[in-house]
């Protein structure tokens, strides 16, 4: 039996098209690692029915798969890794769109795009890194395009771009000195659009949203730590449930030690169901803690260790008739997520992109 992840492309539509109302109707999406988990195709899908055009993926793998599904024009995608020698000819014969992140890969792209002028040369997104150290122009490399700006030119610059490293703290004031390098270095490529905010970005204020928004995580109406996200004054909707099986239900006596290591030890009598879901699905051990599911009208916790493929609870106190193996139970679902993360250490990008194959993805409109 697997676990089942309920996803609503409907609510996806609904969180994406609230997004872009903030983003002065310039929205794009993030739908890299398999769009968070939840589906790249099923996902881009929906989204393109919403009326987004743009979206971002991680790698030309990625791309490539996204883009044999929508051949058509009108749709774009760049990718976030950079440009690599050997892939030019993928690029252009898939129309993706690199993102340019240091001046080995400017000059490659400058050599390729100077030999194919009347051949479609390849238009890209020039990424400035202003704070996050991670991709990106460095300083000096930003230094020496003010005085080598000849090889910026007969580039099709879709966008210059930046990343926001404090987006989630909207008191830190790099997001304000982030925002003011990427406007000074604007002024290189003057006609250049300008992206700069993810989904905090956007809650930071239109300042920011500038000429796109790349929301990822706000699609699905939580922030990095599942808390609930509120824009212009509605509240996002989570689009997913996830629901496990039992795949056995046991009586145990008094001071029985449960699971491995024998962490746990009843103190009476005792009623568990083991639960067909373990960290090889992506539910990991820190989540323990938490891990407390309402069935019925009782709150039911985890006892013993979670395993590779399942856990158990204690289900004594429930008074369902129709419990019994092979029930699903919702473990996730749109009231619970943030307090099962709450202290674990993990973030809802880490929860969701962690569930794995074995949990069967059904979509709903």
């Amino acid at each position: 039996m697997h676990g089942i992840l309920n996803i609503s492309l409907d609510i996806i539509k609904s969180n994406w098209r609230n997004l872009n109302n903030a983003s002065n109707g310039k929205a794009a999406a993030v739908i890299k690692a398999n769009s968070y988990g939840l589906g790249m195709l099923q996902v881009a899908k929906s989204l393109i029915d919403a009326g987004c055009r743009y979206f971002y993926v991680a790698n030309i793998e990625e791309a490539i798969v996204l883009r044999k599904e929508n051949p058509s024009k009108e749709i774009s995608i760049a990718i976030f890794e950079g440009f690599f020698e050997g892939n030019e000819l993928v690029y252009k014969n898939n129309n993706l769109i690199p993102v340019i992140n240091n001046i080995i890969q400017l000059k490659r792209l400058k050599k390729y795009n100077d030999l194919n002028k009347k051949n479609y040369p390849i238009k890209a997104i020039l990424n400035i890194d202003t704070g996050m150290n991670r991709l990106g122009l460095e300083l000096s490399e930003v230094d020496f395009l003010h005085t080598n700006r000849s090889i910026l030119e007969n580039i099709k610059w879709d966008f210059i771009m930046s990343h926001l490293a404090n987006s989630s703290d909207t008191e830190n004031n790099s997001n304000f000195e982030q925002l003011k390098k990427l406007n000074l270095f604007s002024k290189l490529i003057p006609d250049a659009k300008l992206s700069l905010a993810n989904t905090g970005g956007i809650l930071l204020g239109k300042n920011y949203c500038l000429d796109q928004t790349r929301p990822g995580i706000g699609l699905y109406g939580i922030d990095s730590h599942g808390n609930h996200i509120d824009i212009l004054s509605k509240k996002l909707k989570v689009p997913f449930e996830l629901h496990c099986p039992i795949i056995q239900i046991r009586n145990v006596g008094i001071a029985e030690k449960i699971s491995y290591g024998g962490i746990d030890t009843t103190i009476k009598k005792s009623k568990l169901a083991t639960i067909g879901i373990g960290y090889a699905d992506g539910w990991l051990r820190l989540l323990k803690k938490n891990s407390s599911f309402l069935i019925g009208d009782q709150t039911c916790k985890i006892i013993g260790n979670i395993t590779m493929d399942s856990f158990m609870i204690d289900i004594t106190s429930v008074k369902v008739n129709s419990l019994k193996e092979g029930c699903h139970i919702n473990l996730i679902n749109d009231s619970n997520l943030r307090y099962i993360l709450k202290d674990s250490k993990i973030i809802s990008y880490e929860f969701l992109t962690g569930i794995g194959n074995r949990v069967i993805r059904k979509y709903n409109s």
